[in-house]
């Protein structure tokens, strides 16, 4: 029980894994095919999972230095949705300073840790970083 892209992986639960997904676009409608199979109504995860990953994919190519890696997997019993995406710039994401909330844009990263159950953060061997969200289904 998978939907894929290039670069499929399986484990214990389901799961969708292209490390060269071109677009936003093309990363949601990964979510998308994952969220179809599982038996409980995911709407709301696949709303607020299609937003953080396009704000991660777009910051990635933005200010990261370009996309490098995506997944996306649904837990064994199909009771969470994990995405993890790389880029290749290890610097941290930050949220905007108290100073500039008046500036234009850096609302992205608060955007997802507020939409996600569960975010961390961690730093690639050589150079990159991997940010991983989980959403309960």
């Amino acid at each position: 029980m998978s939907a894929h892209g290039e670069g499929r992986s399986e484990s214990a639960g389901s799961t969708a894994t292209d490390r060269r997904v071109p677009t936003c676009a093309a990363a949601r409608d990964l979510i998308t095919s994952l969220l179809q199979r599982c038996a409980a109504d995911t709407s709301a995860a696949r709303g607020d999972a299609h937003l953080a990953v396009t704000e991660l994919i777009s910051n990635a190519i933005r200010h990261g230095g370009g996309l490098t890696g995506f997944s996306a997997d649904l837990s064994p019993d199909s009771s969470r949705l994990r995405l993890a995406v790389e880029d290749a710039d290890s610097r941290l994401p930050r949220s905007p300073s108290e100073t500039d909330r008046f500036q234009p844009g850096g609302r992205g990263w608060a955007l997802v840790r507020r939409l996600a159950d569960t975010c961390s953060v961690t730093r690639l061997p050589g150079a990159g970083k991997r940010i991983t969200v989980t959403f309960a289904l």
